[in-house]
């Protein structure tokens, strides 16, 4: 099977970090004990040569790390194929145009393939559906994705379909022109009835998950999330959540540091007592994107769409 080849040059505000923490930074979709199986099996180098997982980066070294896609080869470039999946494209779909289209991704379809997943994902759908979808963007792997949402996370989505509107949602995502809102139902209670959130986003160094630091801490990445209480229900406060910024498990990450972990989060939780006394078993995780707000790229008119709460939030509440 084809190998899709990531390649980067080492800047220097990536000087000195390790290997497989750099790499997993770069792909957050794949866990970093994946990375260093891959890496001690010979999938990265270093300037031409094979690199151990615990090597220190220094600038200006190019970095290559190979993975697996299913793909074919047309005009010289590889293009992912679409896979067979059971979610049909008309049951998710909100509104499609001929350069991007909007879904609903359910909770438990993984976006595009990783490591662990190559096929049965919402690309998948979308390919099949659209061929020409495979071209679009810069990596052959998630063709036509501008942002994303975690495997367990369900709402709503843009996927460009064609490259301009490809570059232009990545420029409208990178200068914070987008809005994106989301309905968390958390375990405790915040302190106030609204806030933000500005703790810095990093790669964990012990677990396999993000870590928010604090706001002055130089490790990590910016990141912003402004929270407001929509309802408080015992032990439980459903919260609306407006990223201001798109860092990998962004949400999850800052309400858990903020000692408010989403319900039903099997990666960010906590064991305090309260938790194991009170314990619930939802269906799902309890975070959904609600509302989406973009630029459409050959009008320039600005689009806001919403959806209802996943049902299963109001069954959880009810309970």
């Amino acid at each position: 099977m084809p190998m899709a080849k990531n390649q980067w040059t080492i800047k220097p505000e990536s000087a000195g970090q390790r290997l497989d923490v750099f790499l997993a930074d770069k792909m957050p979709d794949t866990t970093r004990s994946a990375i260093s199986k891959k890496l001690k099996a010979g999938a990265g180098s270093i300037d031409g040569k094979k690199a151990a997982v615990h090597t220190f980066l220094k600038v200006g070294q190019k970095v290559r790390f190979e993975q697996i896609v299913a793909t074919t080869v047309r005009h010289e470039k590889q293009i992912r194929v679409a896979q067979p999946v059971t979610i049909k494209l008309k049951d998710i779909v909100i509104k499609e145009t001929p350069d991007w289209i909007v879904v609903n991704k359910p909770a438990g379809l993984l976006v595009h393939p990783d490591s662990q997943h190559e096929d049965g994902t919402l690309i998948d759908v979308l390919i099949a559906h659209f061929p020409p979808l495979a071209k679009v963007g810069e990596d052959p792997s998630r063709p036509g994705v501008v942002h994303r949402l975690d495997k367990e996370v369900s709402g709503l989505m843009v996927v460009a379909k064609t490259q301009d509107a490809y570059d232009n949602f990545k420029q409208q995502f990178s200068h914070h022109q987008t809005k994106k809102v989301y309905l968390a139902l958390v375990q405790g209670a915040p302190p106030k009835e609204d806030g933000d959130i500005r703790f810095r986003i990093a790669r964990s160094g012990t677990h396999a998950r993000m870590s928010a630091r604090p706001e002055n801490d130089p490790r990590g990445k910016v990141a912003w999330s402004h929270y407001r209480v929509l309802k408080r229900i015992k032990n439980y406060t459903l919260l609306e959540v407006e990223i201001l910024s798109g860092r990998t498990h962004q949400i999850r990450a800052h309400l858990f540091a903020r000692r408010c972990p989403v319900v039903g989060d099997q990666l960010y939780k906590t064991s305090n007592l309260q938790e194991r006394v009170d314990a619930r078993h939802p269906a799902r995780l309890m975070l959904q994107s609600v509302e989406l707000t973009f630029d459409d790229p050959q009008t320039g008119e600005r689009l806001t769409f919403s959806i209802p709460p996943d049902p299963s939030f109001e069954e959880f509440m009810k309970n």
